[in-house]
């Protein structure tokens, strides 16, 4: 897999993606990750979702965004049901989130039961409205249910740009970390999180994602 590796080892599936660059969620990488984690989920392993040094993602590829047509339609189709198998795991979902994040890779964030970020001169945010892009409702439903409230216009409206701690304060990120006790932290987390019961942690994280998973049913049809 170009990009993405996947190691599966007490009971924690570990996804790395470094694509050499910013980890643009093309089509291609976006489908990789939806086969890693498919796989992750059928042993119910926890999923730690690990980005490359100072760069989680740049969030969908720009080019296809700015071009249009049959393949952005494509990105954004696997992009939504991303969003639904984060959303529908069966165990807990950590993010090393180990440098920028914009966009869709700041939703991925929002989606996931533990967030770890770098400490750092790095940005988060949903930067669509300063692309000249109105925000699509599955996008605003995710923005809207996980954010803190009083951040969300400056979020989602102002597209402001965040740094980690204002981050951690907007609802993006749970902890910071330096960089180079990201990941062991990030692994200990997984670890933790695994250990709980698993019965009680799959039906539970269901109930607690139940009404934004229906709303986006919906809205992606």
């Amino acid at each position: 897999m170009s990009g993405l590796t996947l190691q599966i080892a007490n009971g924690v599936a570990e996804v790395s993606l470094d694509d050499g660059k910013v980890n643009a969620l093309s089509e291609a990488l976006l489908e990789q990750l939806l086969a890693a984690i498919a796989e992750a989920a059928r042993v119910e392993a926890a999923l730690l979702i690990v980005g490359r040094p100072g760069c989680f993602s740049g969030g969908y590829d720009r080019k296809l965004i700015d071009a249009g047509g049959p393949a952005c339609d494509a990105m954004r189709a696997a992009g939504d049901r991303l969003t639904l198998a984060l959303l529908d795991y069966p165990a807990p979902v950590v993010i090393a989130s180990s440098g920028h994040a914009m966009a869709k890779a700041a939703f991925v964030l929002l989606l996931a039961d533990y967030r770890v970020g770098a400490q750092g001169a790095f940005r988060i945010g949903l930067n669509e409205v300063a692309i000249g892009m109105t925000m699509p409702e599955g996008a605003m439903a995710q923005a809207r249910a996980r954010l803190a409230p009083q951040w969300l216009n400056r979020c989602a409206l102002q597209a402001e740009y965040l740094n980690p701690g204002q981050a951690l304060a907007a609802g993006f990120l749970d902890e910071l970390q330096p960089a180079d006790q990201l990941l062991e932290r990030a692994r200990e987390k997984a670890r933790q999180l695994a250990a709980l019961d698993k019965r009680a942690f799959r039906e539970t994280r269901a109930l607690l994602h139940a009404p934004l998973r229906d709303e986006l049913a919906q809205l992606f049809g």
